[in-house]
């Protein structure tokens, strides 16, 4: 929440960092569920799948949009010195700690926590999996996050151009429109420009919103009809063309701009939904929240290791669905849970220094 020292609008955006993960890990808890109760196979055409997509796919703008806030409004005055210095200590190091530990598995989603058996095989993985994001599943991201740090002073400078900026920063905005992101199912080992560079304009419109979040809030505000017609367009297209199973034209994907327009949209209606909350944000959310990056680094094992022990639930056909919605929340729930009584054990042991491990 808020402190004295605080820009106000920082309880929101807080608030908003909880939604945000929420959001992240609803994703991977619907996909654990479904693959749960329906004997370990995946329909992407089940109409749950689809409506999985619809609400959470691409939700890590959210995070993307964030960072971005977070710089204008925090960061920027402590200098790059300080930005990168915290960003090593708070996103790196605990990326690398934990990319060690997750690469000493060499499993399949099938059987996930089989052991190397030799060193060097484990050496190698290790170094692949900090490269290309690959020690959980959604580790893709932090490459993506450390280029956004690396392209954060160019962005700076070119919101700093008097006469060009805004309308060049406004054209960074706007690339992902042209420009797809790569699904990680896609990404194999390497490392995805197009997917970085549609990252970027959520991250550059993060930090215009965070040059005056007052001024821009407003303005969301009082265009919310139009932020939600979009939002409402953008949701029913990708519905008509899931159904007809349109998407890509080339390299470019028409769902990726899709999801881009609809997330975007989202980011602006729920930052004012917080904002309209003033001091009344939920108690909740603030732990969520302050834990957010340790439920996204270990989220997706603890969801691995529920899978079993929540295979009963799954299993109750007779009240589908739901079975399916009961097994959903509570792979959430477990998860989530987990994940931040992690984070206090940590911070019990190592003080300070469990956000370099964990992340919090």
């Amino acid at each position: 929440m808020p402190t004295n020292n605080q820009p106000p609008f920082l309880g929101y955006l807080h608030s908003f960092r909880g939604f945000a993960i929420i959001n992240i890990i609803a994703i991977h808890a619907v996909v654990f569920a479904l693959f749960a109760t329906q004997n370990n196979n995946f329909d992407p055409k089940n109409p749950y799948s689809i409506a999985n997509e619809l609400l959470f796919h691409n939700s890590t703008i959210y995070f993307a949009v964030i960072s971005g806030i977070l710089f204008s409004v925090v960061l920027k005055n402590k200098g790059y010195k300080n930005f990168y210095i915290s960003k090593f200590k708070n996103v790196l190091l605990p990326y690398l700690f934990l990319t060690l530990v997750f690469s000493i598995f060499n499993g399949t989603p099938a059987n996930p926590f089989v052991l190397h058996t030799h060193l060097d095989l484990y050496l190698k993985g290790a170094v692949r999996n900090f490269i290309y994001g690959k020690a959980q599943f959604p580790y893709w991201y932090i490459p993506v996050l450390i280029f956004l740090y690396l392209v954060t002073p160019l962005l700076d400078y070119i919101m700093k151009i008097k006469r060009w900026g805004t309308v060049l920063l406004l054209l960074v905005v706007l690339t992902p429109l042209v420009v797809s992101r790569v699904e990680v199912i896609d990404l194999g080992d390497f490392l995805s420009l197009s997917t970085m560079i549609y990252f970027t304009g959520a991250y550059a419109a993060g930090m215009y919103f965070g040059t005056n979040p007052e001024k821009w809030s407003e303005w969301v505000k009082k265009n919310m009809l139009l932020f939600i017609i979009v939002t409402l367009l953008s949701t029913a297209a990708l519905i008509y063309f899931e159904i007809k199973d349109v998407d890509k034209m080339g390299q470019w994907s028409l769902r990726s701009t899709l999801f881009y327009i609809q997330k975007m949209c989202l980011t602006g209606i729920f930052i004012v939904i917080f904002k309209n909350l003033g001091e009344r944000q939920p108690p909740w959310m603030d732990r969520i929240a302050k834990n957010a990056f340790t439920i996204f680094f270990l989220h997706t094992f603890f969801l691995f290791l529920a899978y079993p022990l929540l295979m009963p639930v799954a299993a109750l056909h007779k009240i589908a669905p739901f079975n399916l919605l009961l097994c959903s929340i509570l792979f959430l729930l477990i998860s989530i849970t987990l994940s931040i009584l992690t984070a206090w054990v940590f911070k019990k042991i190592f003080g300070k220094y469990s956000r370099m491990l964990v992340g919090s």
